[in-house]
């Protein structure tokens, strides 16, 4: 089975944003918190063999959860979509993504 190429939307303001908010798991704050890419079994949408997802498809997380997220944690993997759409809320909330 083949998946459709999807083309990837990149935006650096959009990845600063998701920077700037609390870890989506247990809400610190600061530089230590980083936009992760959604990964796993949510392909195309989770990017591929060496590519990342969309900037779309990101969420805040702290350097602890970033690492337990790419290590393997199987609770965390089952909850991205769910991060991702909280975040995706707080990012219309504010206006920098715009719904039309």
């Amino acid at each position: 089975m083949s998946f459709p190429k999807i083309k990837r939307w990149l935006s650096k303001p959009y990845i600063r944003f998701v920077s700037d908010l609390p870890c989506a798991v247990c809400d610190a704050e600061g530089d230590h918190v980083v936009a992760h890419h959604l990964k796993g079994a949510y392909s195309p949408y989770s990017g591929g063999m060496g590519r990342k997802a969309s900037d779309l498809f990101t969420m805040p997380l702290c350097y602890e959860h970033h690492m337990d997220l790419h290590t393997g944690d199987g609770e965390l993997r089952k909850r991205q979509a769910y991060m991702i759409f909280g975040t995706l809320e707080k990012a219309t909330d504010t206006g920098i993504l715009k719904v039309r």
